[in-house]
C-alpha cells in the first residue's frame, strides 16, 4: 500500500543547487533570477504568499505601519509583490528583507530602487539580528528546501519567535510528477544552465506536507496550518492565537 505514495514523493536528494555554490558569473545569476521571477508569476509563486499575507493584513491592519521580515529574500521579488499589493489597498507597510548572499543583494538593490518600503539587510537566516516579537509578520518564500531538516526546524522556530502575529513559509512540494513537469518546462523556456539544473533539483530537495507538520511541531509552533496549493506548492502558516483560520 505504500509503494504508490513513495513513488510520488521520493526521499529528498539533498543535492546542492548551482546558485548555492556562489560560483557563477553575476550576469548568469541575473538571467537565472529572471527565469525564477517568470516561473513565480505563472506558477503561483507569488499567489500563495499574497493569499496568506492578505489574511494577516485583513486581520491585524491598523493605522500603524504593518511590518514584515522576509528571511532569505534572494532577489526581493516576493517583497516587491507584497508591496505592490499593499499599495493597491492603501496599506502602509515596511519590509526588512534579509539575505546572506552579496550577489543576490546586489541584484535586489537594483530591483527595489523604486520601493522605499523595502529595506535590504545582509545577514544569516540562522541567526538574524532581531528580537522576539519585533515584526508583525515573518515570511520565507521558496528557500526552505535549500536547508537540512534540522536547519529548517530552526528557521521555523526563528520565524515564530520574531513574529508578533504569525509567519508564512511558502515552498515547493516534492514529487516525481512536479520534477518531470519543471524539468520539461525549463528546457522549453530557457537556455540558462543554472535554471535548467537548479529548478528540478529544487523540487526534489523540497519537503512534503507531512514533513512540514513534523517540523512545525518540532519547532514548538502551537497554532499552524499546512496547506497544499496548485501547482506543487505548500503553505505553512503559523499564528500566535488559537483562532488561526486560513482557508
Amino acid at each position: 500500500m505504500r509503494t504508490f505514495p513513495m513513488f510520488l514523493s521520493p526521499p529528498r536528494n539533498l543535492r546542492p543547487e548551482l546558485l548555492d555554490l556562489d560560483e557563477a558569473p553575476f550576469e548568469e545569476v541575473r538571467d537565472s533570477l529572471e527565469d525564477v521571477r517568470m516561473v513565480n508569476k505563472y506558477l503561483s509563486g507569488y499567489k500563495v504568499l499574497l493569499y496568506y499575507v492578505n489574511y494577516f493584513l485583513d486581520k491585524y491592519r491598523s493605522n500603524e505601519v504593518f511590518t514584515i521580515l522576509d528571511l532569505a529574500t534572494g532577489s526581493a521579488d516576493q517583497p516587491i509583490a507584497v508591496v505592490d499589493m499593499a499599495r493597491k489597498q492603501n496599506i502602509k507597510i515596511k519590509i526588512v528583507a534579509l539575505d546572506i548572499n552579496s550577489k543576490m543583494l546586489n541584484y535586489a538593490f537594483e530591483e527595489t530602487a523604486a520601493y522605499p518600503e523595502i529595506h535590504l539587510v545582509q545577514g544569516d537566516i540562522h541567526s538574524p539580528p532581531f528580537r522576539e516579537n519585533s515584526f508583525d509578520l515573518v515570511i520565507n518564500s521558496l528557500s526552505l528546501h535549500h536547508f537540512s531538516k534540522n536547519q529548517a526546524v530552526n528557521i521555523i522556530r526563528i520565524a515564530n519567535l520574531i513574529a508578533r502575529h504569525g509567519f508564512i513559509i511558502n515552498d515547493l512540494n516534492r514529487s516525481r510528477i512536479a520534477h518531470a513537469f519543471i524539468y520539461l518546462l525549463t528546457r522549453m523556456l530557457t537556455k540558462n544552465r543554472l535554471t535548467r539544473y537548479d529548478a528540478p533539483v529544487s523540487v526534489m530537495n523540497a519537503f512534503i506536507p507531512s514533513e512540514f507538520t513534523e517540523m512545525a511541531e518540532e519547532a514548538g509552533v502551537k497554532y499552524f496550518q499546512v496547506n497544499r496549493h496548485f501547482p506543487y506548492r505548500i503553505g505553512l502558516v503559523g499564528g500566535k492565537k488559537s483562532n488561526l483560520a486560513v482557508r
